[in-house]
């Protein structure tokens, strides 16, 4: 009864004519499915499939969340410091400008400046992050929805360092949502003249940083090909340009290349889905090019291929693999130049693979670990005066990766540099990036690293996904491919002086595991599996039969693909 009168109020509304037309057309599921839930945080700010309801990214759920959102701020600083204002970016999908827009106004009807970038174009979420601190803001929105389908959209939220906001914020603004009614006007008055822009000379520094992270900048040809693609993007007028500035020969995948908010260029805007390189890889064999980028939409993160062998063979590289690569390259060149802080510290989540660990112990660097969301490792980053501690290398096994803290989130501008002189610099030995993993697996063991996504949708999905976690909290697991479980480890309780999480971690005896957790981003429920062994081909075998044992023993899946 409730949805229904909510949807009746919806009918009554002055909304733009997408939201009025589908209105008229829902069936009662559709209706369900709109108006059954609200929209709430997850692992990385807000994200909904774009259309009517409260369960939507629309107008309306923006206006509640920024009003939401302001009155936190209003709880937290004072009238003075509520001036500094809230600098606001989004990416290239539908209705990303607009609601920029709409939030933009909304925080100068509140009477708080609002910093959109120049002629509100679209911008990379990590300049976001280091333009905060830049203009000495209170906070950051960004409108994006990452690399999710071309349906979504979203809203992340950050603090004045740069940081996406941890739950103790994003509950209370939640919270704050549901108590808002809907019956928000989409047209009223605000002061034009607390709308700014954010100065061009503060991402003229941001490229300068960037620049600044080579160990190399002398060189200025390289003799190094480079495909890159922006996937439709944000990351267009970043990335290539500034490769281009310092000696690289970059080619770009033109049919990626436009602002395209369908995303028809590309399989998939997510670099962690194999089929989204096969136009990139076809571009490198054209070109004998030896390096492939991809960033995300919003720029956050980096997917790279690389050419190994003679026969034209592109290896991908996953999260898991692209991270030791990066962390020994900056490591190694640290501890050569003398420049390794003192008290270094490396950060990475529960669910990423502990070979970097081993790579930062050998340098004699600190490892921290956190929750799965980048904004976890902001927040410890944070912490580093306090604990006489220096930031070396974040990432998480999600392509996500900073390298220098100028940014508190990921930086897939950042990362695409770095790589880009890892791999020019193990070419001039002889060496591609998949030599120099081979390298790191012979001196710390194999580790094979693979992440089973379940995509399950709407409110079906939902408690499919809740069951799968309720069964493997009480099924007593002991043992998976005849290997003995020595240790479970439940998030949801709150471990390691970590907040809850509804996380569940599997060790076994060979030093094995894996970890099972709902999305925070998308309807999917996420099994990460690290298995050891002497080879990788052995450990992809032993991951194979843990989860077909699972998924099939365990979890009433009745078909396994891989």
């Amino acid at each position: 009864m409730k949805i229904l009168n909510t949807y009746q109020i919806w009918k009554q509304k002055n909304l733009p004519k997408y939201l009025k037309k589908q209105l008229i057309t829902m069936s009662k599921n559709e209706i369900d499915e709109a108006f059954a839930t609200t929209l709430e945080f997850g692992t990385a700010g807000m994200r909904g499939i774009i259309g009517v309801g409260t369960g939507r990214i629309n107008e309306i759920t923006i206006m509640k969340a920024t009003v939401a959102f302001i009155q936190h701020l209003k709880s937290v600083f004072s009238q003075q410091d509520l001036l500094r204002g809230v600098v606001i970016a989004h990416d290239n999908r539908h209705f990303s400008a607009e609601f920029a827009m709409l939030t933009a106004k909304t925080l100068a009807k509140h009477k708080i400046p609002a910093f959109l970038f120049k002629n509100n174009e679209l911008r990379p979420t990590p300049i976001l992050s280091y333009s905060i601190r830049k203009v000495s803001a209170i906070a950051g929105i960004v409108i994006t929805a990452s690399h999710n389908p071309p349906e979504y959209n979203g809203y992340k939220i950050y603090d004045q360092y740069g940081c996406q906001f941890l739950p103790n914020v994003t509950n209370i603004i939640s919270d704050n949502m549901k108590q808002l009614s809907d019956d928000f006007q989409l047209t009223f008055d605000y002061d034009a003249a607390l709308i700014k822009e954010v100065p061009t000379t503060i991402e003229n520094n941001y490229r300068n940083d960037i620049k600044s992270l080579q160990f190399y900048p002398q060189v200025k040809n390289r003799n190094f090909k480079i495909i890159f693609s922006n996937l439709h993007g944000t990351s267009r007028q970043w990335v290539k340009p500034i490769l281009e500035e310092c000696g690289y020969e970059v080619i770009l995948v033109t049919e990626q290349a436009n602002y395209d908010p369908d995303f028809k260029g590309v399989v998939s805007p997510n670099p962690e889905v194999k089929a989204t390189f096969d136009l990139a890889i076809k571009y490198a064999k054209k070109h004998d090019a030896p390096l492939i980028i991809l960033n995300d939409p919003d720029a956050d993160r980096i997917g790279i291929a690389v050419k190994h062998n003679n026969n034209n063979n592109y290896v991908l590289l996953t999260g898991n693999e692209t991270a030791p690569i990066l962390l020994e390259y900056l490591l190694s060149h640290y501890q050569r130049n003398n420049t390794m802080p003192k008290n270094p510290v490396m950060y990475n989540t529960f669910v990423t693979s502990n070979l970097s660990d081993m790579i930062a112990k050998s340098y004699g660097c600190q490892i921290i670990k956190t929750l799965t969301g980048f904004k976890w490792i902001g927040a410890e980053m944070l912490k580093e005066k306090t604990r006489n501690i220096n930031f070396v290398f974040g990432f998480e096994e999600a392509y996500g990766y900073v390298i220098k803290d100028i940014t508190r989130d990921k930086d897939g501008i950042q990362s695409a540099i770095v790589a880009a002189e890892a791999a020019w610099y193990y070419q001039k030995s002889q060496q591609t990036l998949v030599d120099v993993l081979e390298t790191i697996y012979q001196k710390f063991g194999y580790y094979y690293c693979y992440t089973v996504n379940l995509v399950l949708k709407g409110i079906e999905g939902e408690a499919t996904i809740n069951n799968m976690l309720e069964t493997l909290r009480t099924s007593k697991l002991t043992t998976l491919n005849n290997i003995n479980i020595t240790k479970v480890e439940d998030y949801q309780t709150g471990l390691h002086g970590m907040p809850s999480q509804n996380l569940l971690k599997f060790y076994f005896t060979d030093g094995s595991w894996f970890a099972v957790r709902p999305s925070g981003t998308e309807p999917k429920i996420k099994f990460y599996f690290v298995c050891i062994d002497k080879t990788l081909a052995a450990g992809q075998l032993k991951m194979r039969n843990m989860y077909q044992e699972l998924a099939t023993k365990y979890l009433n899946i009745k078909e396994v693909k891989w």
